[in-house]
């Protein structure tokens, strides 16, 4: 019986997101589904394996003999707190989720945190969602983009001048592709497939090292969305398939990974102040109010637009 857990215990390390009965049934045919279920049980009790539910679907996952070690050493408490921490991944958890996950005291969750913290087993990190809460999650794990803010965010503060200059160097890509090199008061035929995609930007940012940081294809996007609503470019549907099979259907309708196309617009050499009104991007318009530290009669920003 020893032998047939070890080769459970195998098969649980070699697929971390988890393995079912159905899996190991078939991976050992030369046992009983009962032996299997017994073995696992087995498994279960001892710290080797631990159960994962994936909708109503139930999961063994194998625990290496490191991480069974560690939480050996950890009190009952501190291994609940570890194990929702754990399941927050990059997401991380606030103190007041893990009080209502785990129904400890909030003295027991914070003596669990403390230890947890002195082994180097979780971290805390800030929110630029919620700058007042501290989230909690594994020493190993990088902080998801929603916690960060992302590559628009640097030490929790949003650098305005970083998106100006890349969606400045978006526009002026986008705009040498949209009129004709040879008469820039001319446009393309409605046929036209030569504007740029989210794709052909993104490697122009990157093989021009216009900036050291990671850009994702969704961060371009991102730009790509805030310009559209600054009136500077407009998205341009995806050329029609008619090849077989395609029934005139839109490129992005037969393959999801399409992009779409974005075009310049001409737009007046002097804008109307009300185009940049500082509100639409200030990062503490949520705590902004007619009261307090922070109204727009103490604003500076909006002191100078009104200036303008």
């Amino acid at each position: 019986m020893a032998e047939l857990e070890a080769k459970i215990y195998e098969h649980a390390l070699k697929n971390p997101n988890g393995i079912d009965n159905d899996y190991l049934n078939d991976a050992l045919p030369e046992h009983t589904l009962e032996d299997i279920v017994n073995g696992v049980n087995r498994l279960l009790q001892s710290g080797q394996l631990e159960l994962l539910q994936v909708g109503r679907t139930i999961l063994y996952r194998g625990v290496h003999r490191s991480e069974m070690e560690r939480m050996s050493e950890l009190t009952s408490d501190e291994r609940l707190v570890y194990k929702h921490i754990e399941n927050s991944g990059g997401e991380g958890i606030w103190v007041r989720t893990l009080k209502q996950k785990t129904n400890l005291l909030q003295g027991v969750i914070t003596r669990c945190l403390k230890v947890l913290e002195q082994r180097a087993l979780i971290k805390s990190v800030k929110s630029v969602k919620h700058p007042t809460r501290k989230l909690y999650m594994l020493i190993n794990v990088d902080p998801s983009s929603d916690v960060t803010g992302g590559p628009w965010y640097t030490d929790q503060e949003m650098d305005s001048d970083f998106i100006d200059q890349l969606a400045r160097q978006c526009y002026q890509f986008i705009y040498a592709h949209s009129f004709p090199r040879h008469n820039t008061k001319a446009v393309y035929s409605a046929n036209h497939t030569g504007y740029p995609t989210s794709s052909q930007i993104k490697r122009f940012i990157h093989e021009n090292r216009i900036t050291n940081v990671d850009l994702s294809t969704a961060n371009i996007e991102e730009l790509l969305t805030m310009l559209v609503y600054d009136g500077k470019v407009e998205r341009v549907a995806p050329v029609f398939d008619m090849g077989a099979g395609g029934g005139g259907r839109p490129a992005a309708t037969s393959n999801p990974r399409t992009d779409w196309m974005y075009r310049a617009l001409r737009v007046n050499v002097r804008d109307s102040p009300l185009t940049d009104i500082p509100c639409g991007r200030c990062p503490v318009f949520d705590r902004c109010s007619d009261s307090g530290a922070i109204t727009p009669a103490k604003c500076e920003y909006f002191r100078k637009w009104l200036a303008f």
